[in-house]
């Protein structure tokens, strides 16, 4: 035997001993990324996950793990890469339909999306999480019916989702079905209650009914897991309807302290120092508000000529009407507000129009102005 037939029987050897090793390493590798995911530690998951699929790339589960790792670190291209790959695998998984339908959702993909959770229903009818997940989804697609069968699905399938009832309150609030909203909420802190978003919810609900006081209590639950902006400023608000202006400034003060951009914090903190007759502050406020709220909203332009009309700088304030029309032709408030300062600077026939426009748009306290001054 020649030197160069040992040398190549010699490699062939060593080349078939290292491919019977390969399933080996490769279970070994992914065993230890499952043990990373356990821990949490989701980048070295990964590490051990491309590994194992480098030596057996038709581990589907070890694709599946990898794209959860990756969706939990916020990878979502390749999240969506590994659930395709499990898929093309194992294509009657329908957890790895439903894990990738959320990718898709991530990835502003929602009609990709509800072709995933379609299948998973097709496949795995009693999965509750999917109707969930269907119904937030249908409520983004406007498809108000399909959430709400959605979410009575998830809610008969599992009767013990707190995330259930949470986004079935949620469709009925848009759906202007407060009672049965509160009624959800309530389901939901009975299954669980260590969740903040649940009490925020439920105290928005019971600010739409007036109950302020009760209002108050669930904006504290929230509070006490966490310093919420929302919390806070909810918290304000419902203090200034309980006529509590210095309370509910502290609690301005807070929000903008979490959220220094958010202009509704700034337009309320101002409503509070006009009620306290702090008015250069609260335009100061209201500066803040118009710079950060939508360029849709008038209410900015409207408080800060409340404040104007309130130090009697007339034709200030009704430049800032002006404003407001400009923005929102259809501002009733707007209209009502520049009548009432006409009114004070004695333009009883401009005040007549702008009131009469109020009324006709809705604001029905304009009705005792024009009594009083359109004669």
């Amino acid at each position: 035997m020649t030197k160069r037939m040992k040398l190549r029987i010699f490699l062939l050897m060593c080349c078939t001993s290292l491919l019977a090793l390969h399933p080996a390493k490769a279970q070994d590798a992914a065993e230890s990324g499952d043990d990373m995911v356990k821990k949490g530690e989701f980048q070295k998951a990964i590490d051990f996950y491309t590994t194992a699929v480098k030596v057996t790339p038709t581990n589907a589960l070890a694709w599946y793990n990898m794209g959860y790792s990756h969706y939990k670190l916020k990878m979502y291209k390749e999240a969506l890469n590994d659930y395709d790959q499990a898929i093309k695998l194992s294509p009657y998984d329908a957890e790895a339909y439903y894990n990738r339908g959320n990718v898709k959702h991530e990835l502003g993909d929602d009609k990709g999306a509800l072709a995933d959770y379609n299948k998973v229903v097709e496949m795995k009818p009693g999965f509750g999480d999917v109707y969930n997940n269907r119904g937030n989804l249908r409520m983004i697609l406007m498809d108000s019916v399909g959430a709400l069968l959605d979410y009575n699905s998830a809610v008969e399938i599992e009767p013990d989702s707190a995330k259930a009832y949470l986004g079935r309150g949620n469709l009925k609030v848009k759906l202007g079905d407060t009672l049965g909203a509160l009624h959800d909420y309530d389901k939901s802190i009975a299954v669980d209650s260590t969740w903040p978003e649940l009490y925020f919810q439920r105290a928005e609900v019971k600010y739409m009914f007036r109950n302020y006081t009760s209002s108050i209590l669930d904006y504290n639950k929230v509070l006490a897991f966490d310093d919420v902006a929302d919390a806070y400023e909810g918290r304000g608000n419902a203090k200034l309807k309980l006529g509590d202006a210095k309370g509910a400034m502290a609690d301005y003060d807070k929000a903008i302290a979490i959220s220094p951009n958010d202009g509704y914090a700034y337009l309320h903190r101002g409503e509070a120092k006009i009620l306290l007759k702090n008015y250069p502050e609260a335009i100061q406020d209201c500066n803040e508000a118009i710079k950060y709220v939508t360029h849709d909203d008038p209410i900015g332009y409207i408080k800060r000529g409340d404040a104007k009309a309130a130090m009697k700088k007339y034709n200030d304030a009704i430049y800032d009407y002006i404003k407001a029309i400009e923005i929102e032709p259809k501002d009733a408030l707007a209209y009502y507000r520049r009548g009432v300062t006409e009114v004070m600077m004695g333009k009883n026939g401009d005040a007549c129009t702008d009131l009469k426009k109020a009324l006709e748009l809705g604001y029905k306290p304009a009705a005792v102005d024009i009594s009083t001054n359109c004669k």
